[in-house]
């Protein structure tokens, strides 16, 4: 065998080992709320160093989840173009369950609604809220100037009670964000069947903040 047949073959088979290695993290489902969580937190790691692995993402696993979902943990995220959930948390088709509004708020029943589906009708270990950097709902929200009228004016009205102690102070958004998504935890939690299940050691309720400027999600 000359060099140039040795090294297509050390190749080759270097492919094959990773490729083997990538499918079977792929298969393992976190079966805990902190297992859950650590995937996620392992998921954006890979993310950030570019060493994503891309599981669940090819025809098999479409066809395997047609007839049902089984996702492993829900997100409520914004609706930002920016924070494109499975793709930050290196996981594929029927692994997050992700409910995405303008701010990550849940201060509505139809919002709520898909939290309790998520919860009580999926089984998801894990809920987690995702704010982010530079969200132009909480921006807006405590932004003075021109009034918006309208839907987005119902919006911002809404995130703006939840940040009012924010309003007028743009050089503290950060703190804003954080401590809307706080505010949201708080309503999800308040609800006695949820609160049950993280009482049960069932469900785990956490916050992250996603930074915009480099992809890692802090918890």
């Amino acid at each position: 065998m000359n060099k140039r047949l040795f090294l297509i073959s050390i190749g080759l088979i270097l492919s094959v080992m990773t490729f083997t290695m990538c499918k079977s993290q792929s298969v393992s489902v976190p079966s805990t709320p902190e297992e859950a969580l650590a995937e996620l937190i392992a998921g954006n790691e890979r993310y950030v160093n570019e060493k994503s692995i891309h599981p669940h993402g090819n025809l098999d696993r479409v066809k395997e989840t047609a007839p049902h979902q089984a996702p492993f943990a829900a997100v409520v995220g914004c609706s930002d173009s920016r924070v494109p959930v499975e793709l930050l948390f290196d996981q594929g088709i029927g692994d997050i369950f992700v409910i995405r509004t303008a701010g990550n708020n849940v201060n509505s029943e139809m919002v709520m609604g898909s939290v309790d589906y998520a919860i009580e009708h999926l089984g998801v270990k894990l809920l987690l809220v995702l704010g982010h950097g530079s969200c132009g709902g909480v921006t807006g929200a405590i932004s003075e100037g021109e009034e918006e009228h309208g839907n987005i004016g119902h919006l911002l009205g809404t995130i703006r009670n939840d940040v009012s102690d924010y309003v007028g102070k743009i050089e503290c958004l950060d703190s804003a964000i954080h401590h809307h998504t706080q505010v949201q935890i708080e309503r999800i939690v308040a609800y006695p069947h949820v609160a049950e299940k993280i009482a049960k050691g069932e469900l785990l309720v956490k916050k992250a903040y996603y930074d915009v400027n480099t992809g890692k999600v802090t918890f």
